[in-house]
């Protein structure tokens, strides 16, 4: 049962005291030594209270509710991360051992929540590291189990965790799979680029979390999202083990977007017949952000179909990489198709 706390002085007290989660990291909850909240018409409404657990049909009711966020007090917040944490090392260490299905959609899960961790909290060393090495080792199994990689996909897009969190390694996976598919890249390259891929996006953190909910931004806040693949390179460089090329594909990971906005609005001025400038990893990188940007909602737009998305990265690409466009579309119909 709710409760609505009505006292204006208890609102603000709260709103000092209380550190925000993800619902579904409410799962590594044993019991809570403080009430849990969520925020909504702008007061918090108490949902857990304190010593009782989160109960799984809670944590999905809340889930089917569209409810990201819960409030919790400092020291269930720390025991929480602490448990996820414990949790991300444990099974990095063993993903090979088991059931690959259920490891892989764990650690998926489990990296994710993780990142949502260092976007509040981006300069903590320890925790990137962690995302680092998690991060790696995913890369391993992934392609060392081909066959699930589609499978693994799937599972995370139904997750319905929030497009910050998920972007970046849906587009990585996805990423993975094509590179894997085309046989130019040796299992290093691939690893790395799926590592450039995955962190390419950490300069959200700079980004003030409700500017990501809504549906009109001003040109100043347009700059501010436009400024992320440069914050992300700057959050990056010189503390996780890429070199300078691959912190060059995240800080230029969104060249294509102006041609992208050229080609959606038709513009004659556009410079698809001009070079690129930049090599194929980091058009790959970016065409596939782009993918999974355009197909999946955003809360200014609704998402477009794999056939129109690719109708535009044909137009920003083919002239320039017409080996791989055709490429992309075989392995898309392969990939969706499994």
């Amino acid at each position: 049962m709710t409760q609505i706390i009505e006292s204006y002085i208890d609102q603000h007290k709260l709103a000092l005291q209380l550190r925000p989660i993800l619902v579904g990291e409410l799962f590594l909850a044993k019991k809570l030594k403080s009430s849990a909240y969520i925020f909504r018409d702008q007061l918090f409404v108490e949902i857990i209270k304190e010593t009782q657990v989160a109960t799984k049909e809670l944590i999905t009711r809340l889930i089917k509710d569209n409810i990201r966020e819960v409030y919790i007090s400092f020291d269930d917040y720390k025991e929480i991360k602490s448990q996820l944490e414990l949790a991300l090392i444990k099974l990095t260490r063993s993903l090979s051992v088991g059931d690959p299905v259920e490891n892989g959609t764990k650690h998926l899960k489990l990296l994710s929540l993780n990142m949502s961790g260092l976007y509040q909290d981006p300069h903590n060393d320890d925790l990137l590291m962690l995302q680092v090495q998690s991060t790696q080792n995913l890369s391993k199994f992934l392609l060392e189990n081909k066959k699930l990689q589609s499978h693994f996909f799937q599972n995370l897009v139904n997750e319905n965790f929030h497009f910050t969190i998920i972007q970046p390694l849906l587009s990585s996976v996805m990423l993975l799979s094509f590179l894997q598919s085309i046989h130019l890249f040796h299992d290093k390259e691939i690893e790395s680029l799926f590592l450039t891929s995955y962190v390419k996006d950490l300069g959200f953190a700079i980004i003030p979390e409700m500017k990501y909910d809504q549906k009109i931004l001003s040109p100043h806040d347009q700059n501010l999202f436009a400024q992320h693949a440069n914050f992300s390179h700057d959050l990056l460089d010189g503390r996780i083990p890429l070199s300078k090329n691959y912190l060059n594909i995240i800080k230029y990971h969104h060249f294509l977007n102006d041609r992208m906005k050229e080609v959606i609005s038709k513009d004659k001025t556009n410079n698809s017949n001009q070079d690129m400038g930049f090599g194929l990893e980091i058009v790959l990188v970016s065409v596939f952000d782009m993918l999974v940007a355009m197909t999946h909602a955003r809360p200014y737009r609704r998402p477009m179909s794999l056939y129109q998305s690719l109708e535009i990265i044909k137009r920003m690409i083919a002239d320039d990489y017409p080996q791989e466009f055709k490429a992309l579309v075989i392995f898309l119909k392969q990939f969706f198709r499994q």
